[in-house]
């Protein structure tokens, strides 16, 4: 055999280690390049919130929106009646899609159920003067805290969100007696939580 000639057995040892040696300096170079690649990603990705929370955060700030522009381009009695009208379709949807059905009572009625079966403090009455607050929300039925917002949309109470959101509720709370008297109401709003209250509380007034 020829003196440069290399032993079959030496061959393949030397093969081995070099492939060994250049797959694992391949598999670290790989490793490295995809540790930079990931650093790099996390520094110009930061994880995003879940789709959900995005569409609160959205709806919040175009809800605020919506308030500021109507404050700016129409006048209070327009922004009360644009508001209430909005309320009263919130209630009659929520009507619609729960099949619920009111059946309407006098007022003498109405004003007995306060005084022998209310105990949460929701209703008090006067003659003809009824006031009310909300002490639960209407989906749950269940006890809210003071300061809690009951308008899902809003519930974790914006920033800056104009107080004109609450003529919503007063068209809401205006139906809503409507329908138990089957007479007209007149409702005023006397505090809210959004502008700063502990209680959503209305002075409603029976015609």
């Amino acid at each position: 055999m020829d003196e440069k000639s290399i032993d079959r057995k030496e061959f393949l040892t030397n093969v081995g280690k070099y492939c060994a040696g250049a797959c694992l300096c391949a598999a670290v170079g790989s490793m490295t390049a995809l540790h930079a690649q990931e650093s790099d990603k996390s520094d110009k990705e930061p994880d995003k919130k879940p789709r959900s929370e995005e569409r609160i955060k959205f709806a919040e700030g175009w809800v605020k929106r919506l308030m500021d522009a109507i404050d700016s381009t129409l006048d209070e009695p327009t922004r009360r009646k644009l508001m209430m009208a909005n309320g009263k379709a919130c209630l009659l949807a929520w009507y619609n899609e729960t099949g619920r059905k009111v059946k309407s009572v006098t007022l003498e009625q109405f004003t007995d159920w306060i005084k022998n079966k209310v105990t949460d403090g929701s209703y008090t009455i006067d003659g003809n003067t009824i006031y009310f607050q909300y002490m639960s929300a209407a989906e749950t039925g269940l006890p809210s805290k003071e300061a809690d917002c009951l308008c899902t949309l809003v519930e974790t109470k914006p920033a800056g969100l104009s107080g004109t959101y609450c003529y919503c509720s007063v068209g809401y709370v205006k139906e809503m007696h409507e329908q138990y008297l089957g007479r007209p109401v007149e409702v005023e709003l006397l505090d809210s939580v959004l502008r700063g209250g502990h209680r959503c509380r209305f002075k409603i007034t029976v015609a």
